[in-house]
């Protein structure tokens, strides 16, 4: 049981609304956090979760919380708009990390990404390697674009890793799946 501090991002762009996973991708992503999110607040009292998209100016739903009813209500108010910027959204999801009451959290973000990353390898292996330094954890669910984005989420994830293997990718085909994520304990 660790106690853990979680930023959840979602992608919220127009790639969205395609229907290759059931209902839509959008959709599909509300179902994942649910699950997650109820997994983390469920394994430890003082763990707290937070919900931001990604798309269309980065917007943090709800700041951090042991409160699942506050994560699941934020989902409402997420709209399709605009286009992914990964970069940009981890840093803001890095920044509301720092600022935890709890300090003795350890710091993860659990980021979506379902369409392409317009941003530069480079520009991820940077910032992957800013958020070792700081001892934040990174978990992807890489779904939808993943011909596009594998290779560039590898390096980000291998830039961020540290000996423990912390830091995750999971990429998703198309079709019926619920996307999840390995939270920590070693289940779905």
């Amino acid at each position: 049981m660790v106690l853990e501090a979680t930023v959840i991002c979602l992608d919220n762009s127009e790639w969205m609304r395609n229907g290759d996973f059931l209902p839509s991708r959008l959709e599909a992503q509300h179902d994942a956090v649910n699950l997650i999110s109820g997994s983390k607040v469920q394994s430890n009292p003082e763990n707290t979760v937070a919900v931001m998209t990604m798309s269309g100016g980065a917007d943090v739903l709800v700041t951090l919380t042991p409160d699942l009813g506050k994560v699941l209500t934020s989902l409402h108010k997420v709209s399709v708009k605009g286009t992914l910027n990964l970069v940009t959204a981890i840093q803001i999801a890095q920044l509301a990390l720092k600022h935890r009451q709890n300090k003795n959290q350890r710091q993860r973000i659990v980021a979506f990404v379902g369409s392409p990353i317009d941003n530069e390898e480079k520009e991820l292996v940077r910032l992957g390697k800013r958020l070792k330094k700081n001892n934040v954890s990174v978990d992807i669910v890489n779904f939808g674009e993943e011909a596009d984005n594998t290779a560039k989420l590898e390096a980000f994830i291998s830039a961020v890793n540290n000996k423990d293997g912390t830091s995750n990718l999971v990429t998703v085909p198309p079709g019926p799946h619920i996307l999840s994520v390995d939270d920590g304990r070693g289940e779905e």
